[in-house]
Order: structure tokens, then C-alpha cells, then sequence
């Protein structure tokens, strides 16, 4: 698992090079706010989303009413291409001319048409006899509509554009976009907060230098939850400890020989483990140590890896009383 973790990390040493002092202020700042807005987005998305399904899918079978797009321009400006038509159905004795009405027509495909009365006869069977009209058209329609069921759909409110955006979900591409980026984007936002996750109450502790405690038990009850054994992180722990001298060992060896490349193997090896484990300060070192042969400035990382060697001797002392402490 370490080793994974090494070559992941790896990756990014090109941007910690290029770096310059003050710089990870200014991109922390900017990947919160990016990150602010992405969730902004995101949540915009999803609620727009949720308000659309529960609209058209859930409103029609509690609420009664019924949802319509409007293909023509035959009702603008009232009604645009594009608009959902809200209609609720209504007893043909309660129609006045004017109204505007959802209905199939009598003629041709007997498509559904939503036009204005212009003309309303009803009669004592309670079937009424419509003419329509479109608003932006020059004529009325050229035919005469019985309503017998004795109900008809009118016209109560119209959302704009909705009909657009329906239609856009509706292609084949956006469709695949949907089924399987979604899912993707998910899994890649629960990946980056797991890698991205820091030990309660260090946040930026690194970054301004504070003085951090050589062992701290939150991070291992942490790691013990995500193995979902207690007994495994502290095994790692030992195992930790254990590997300590010789890790420190490899660092000293290759910072005096110059070997860079195998200096910063080591330090990424240490400063992972060191976060996992709870040793908040051997990777702040470790971090300091980072920078420094990322920017490959020598007699920084001489100073940072002393540190390190420094610090072995406490934090071997505060693991050796946390086993105690576990023993007893």
C-alpha cells in the first residue's frame, strides 16, 4: 500500500519544482474557491434536478394536473417553442371563450393541440362544441372539435424553456453523458476527499510552521475505522516503529551521497506513513524536506533531514509509551 502511495505522489513533483515562496497560499486560495464552486454547481444541479422530477413525474399523480411541450410558434408570445403548457382538466360547463385548452384535434393525426377558444357551445348532455384559434395565427382552425368525455384540459400556468431542456436530455449523447459520467464524477469527488482528508484539528498546521505534537492517537483511531480492526492499526503502528531507524537511515545516506531522486522516495515513503500512523510532526519534517528537494535547494534539505534524524529519538519515545500504554 505504501508503495502505491509513493508513485502517486511522484506524479505531482514537477509542480512542487516550479513553486515559488508564497505560491501554495495563493493556490490553496484558489482551490478552495474552485472547489466552493464546483460545489455551488454541483448543488445547484442536483436540486434543479430533484425540483424537474418531482415536476413532471411526481406532481401529475398527486397534484392531478398534466404537462405539455410547445412545439409551434402558434400561441406566441403567450406561448414560445419550448414552454411546458401546466394544464389542469376542468368540466366542459366550466370552459368561457378565451380560455386556453389542451385537446386532441378532429382532424388528420388527431395530434394534441393547445389553442384558445374563440367559440363555445354547450349543450344540456354536458358535451361541449370548440372552435380555437392561435394566437399568432392569421385564421381560426379550420375545424370544429366535439369534447364529449365532459372535461378537457385548460391552460393554467406555462414554465418557460423547460420543454428545451427536456428535449436536451432526451438526446442519445447527453443521455450516455449522464448514465455514466455522473456516477464517475461521484467516485472521483469521494476519491479526492479521502486522499485530500486530514487529521482532526490539523488543518494548515504544516503550512504555518506550528508545533505539532510527535504522536497523536486521532489519526490511527481513524486508520483503525477504515481497516475496521483495531488490531491491524496497531500492527501498523509496531511495524511502523519498527522501520523507523532504517527509513531515517536511508534519508541521512542519501542526502549525504546527493542522491535526490532516492532522497525524495524516502521522505514521500516516511511523511505517508508518518500521517497514517499519527507522527504529526516527523511529517511536518518530512514535508519541509520535500519542498526543499523539490525546489533542489541542498542546504535546505541538509537542515530538513538533520530535523528528521533529530526528531527520531522522541517520537521512538512517544510510540514506545503508546504500546506500553497499550500493553497495560
Amino acid at each position: 500500500m505504501t508503495a502505491s502511495l509513493v508513485r502517486h505522489r511522484r506524479v505531482s513533483r514537477t509542480a512542487t519544482t516550479t513553486a515559488t515562496p508564497g505560491s501554495g497560499k495563493g493556490q490553496s486560495v484558489a482551490s478552495k474557491f474552485a472547489r466552493a464552486m464546483v460545489s455551488v454547481i454541483t448543488t445547484t444541479v442536483m436540486v434543479a434536478a430533484v425540483a424537474a422530477f418531482l415536476f413532471l413525474a411526481v406532481g401529475p399523480r398527486i397534484l392531478g394536473y398534466q404537462t405539455s411541450t410547445m412545439l409551434t410558434g402558434s400561441m406566441s408570445p403567450l406561448i414560445n417553442p419550448g414552454d411546458v403548457v401546466v394544464t389542469v382538466p376542468v368540466a366542459v360547463q366550466n370552459l368561457k371563450v378565451g380560455d386556453i385548452i389542451t385537446y386532441h384535434i378532429p382532424v388528420e393525426d388527431q395530434r394534441v393541440e393547445t389553442h384558445r377558444i374563440i367559440d363555445l357551445t354547450v349543450n344540456n348532455q354536458g358535451t361541449a362544441t370548440v372552435r380555437t384559434k392561435g394566437d399568432a395565427n392569421n385564421g381560426a382552425d379550420p375545424w370544429t372539435a366535439t369534447l364529449a368525455a365532459g372535461q378537457v384540459d385548460r391552460q393554467v400556468f406555462t414554465v418557460p424553456y423547460l420543454g428545451n431542456a427536456i428535449r436536451a436530455l432526451r438526446d442519445p449523447v447527453v443521455l450516455k453523458v449522464l448514465m455514466y459520467g455522473a456516477p464517475a464524477a461521484l467516485v472521483i469527488m469521494v476519491l479526492v476527499s479521502i486522499w485530500r482528508k486530514k487529521p482532526e484539528g490539523d488543518d494548515g498546521a504544516v503550512d504555518a510552521g506550528a508545533a505539532l505534537p510527535a504522536f497523536d492517537r486521532r489519526p490511527l483511531k481513524r486508520l483503525a475505522r477504515e481497516m475496521k480492526s483495531k488490531e491491524a492499526a496497531e500492527k501498523f503502528a509496531a511495524a511502523y516503529a519498527k522501520l523507523l531507524p532504517q527509513r531515517v537511515d536511508k534519508i541521512s545516506h542519501a542526502l549525504s551521497t546527493g542522491d535526490s531522486d532516492l532522497a525524495m522516495d524516502a521522505v514521500l515513503s516516511l511523511k505517508i506513513s508518518s500521517s497514517m500512523v499519527g507522527a504529526l510532526r516527523m511529517e511536518q519534517h518530512c514535508v519541509r524536506l520535500e519542498q526543499a528537494l523539490g525546489t533542489t535547494d541542498h542546504a535546505a534539505a541538509i537542515q530538513a533531514g538533520e530535523l528528521v534524524r533529530q526528531h527520531q529519538p522522541q517520537l521512538e519515545k512517544a510510540l514506545g509509551g503508546h504500546a506500553a500504554r497499550r500493553a497495560a
